[in-house]
């Protein structure tokens, strides 16, 4: 959660403990879909956001074709601070670029972003999760930490997912998720500055675009 999007190009490549691909693709689903909390331990602001954002979307979701779109968009606006996770993500490239490089960037990492989360979300119905409580991060962020576990395989080794949230205008929303110990912020910095690196920046976005008009 970090997460990978999807096993395809511009997903984030893992960048600290190794994960086999098993692993880092179950972890990716758990990350990206997560349920109901079976338990909890401390209800803070943070960790009532990640879990009534969601059970919104889950409850939607569920609805298949009568699913309300427009809700569904909204929610996971409201869940996702872009604008953050598009900064960081780009890392030292992003006080490089201009101010129409930077909005495109991050309307094309939103939909990316958006999307996958959207995907996955489906894939996620055999996993109960735990919330083990928040605790303070840096920068005045919040950690939501939660514990993923199979329903139908009890053997499965659970999965350790933090969701990492900062206060905009007195809302918590998510900047980074980090799975295993893996950052999707992190991993997504990582692939892309090589990217820009070898490539130039107008690559970077013409991939992104590719990607995320493929997706619909």
């Amino acid at each position: 959660m970090a997460f990978r999007l999807h096993n395809e190009t511009l997903n984030p490549v893992r960048e600290c403990k190794p994960m086999t691909y098993r692993h880092q693709l179950r972890a990716t689903l758990l990350a990206l879909g997560l349920g109901l909390a079976s338990s909890l331990a401390f209800a803070g602001p943070a960790q009532d956001t990640v879990k009534a954002r969601q059970a919104q979307l889950s409850e939607q979701l569920k609805k298949g074709k009568a699913a309300d779109e427009g809700k569904i968009t909204a929610i996971f606006d409201e869940l996702l601070d872009y604008d953050t996770l598009a900064r960081e993500s780009l890392g030292k490239a992003w006080e490089e670029r201009t101010d129409a490089e930077r909005q495109e960037y991050t309307q094309l990492l939103k939909r990316l972003v958006r999307g996958a989360y959207r995907k996955n979300l489906n894939k996620t119905a055999n996993y109960t999760v735990e919330y083990s409580g928040e605790i303070a991060g840096k920068q005045g962020r919040q950690v939501v930490q939660t514990i993923a576990r199979s329903k139908s395989n009890r053997r499965e080794e659970p999965v350790a997912i933090d969701y990492v949230l900062r206060q905009d205008g007195g809302a918590w929303r998510v900047v980074d998720i980090v799975t295993e110990g893996s950052s999707l912020v992190g991993n997504y910095r990582s692939q892309f500055s090589r990217i820009v690196k070898k490539d130039g920046f107008a690559a970077l976005i013409a991939k992104m675009k590719k990607k995320a008009d493929k997706e619909g």
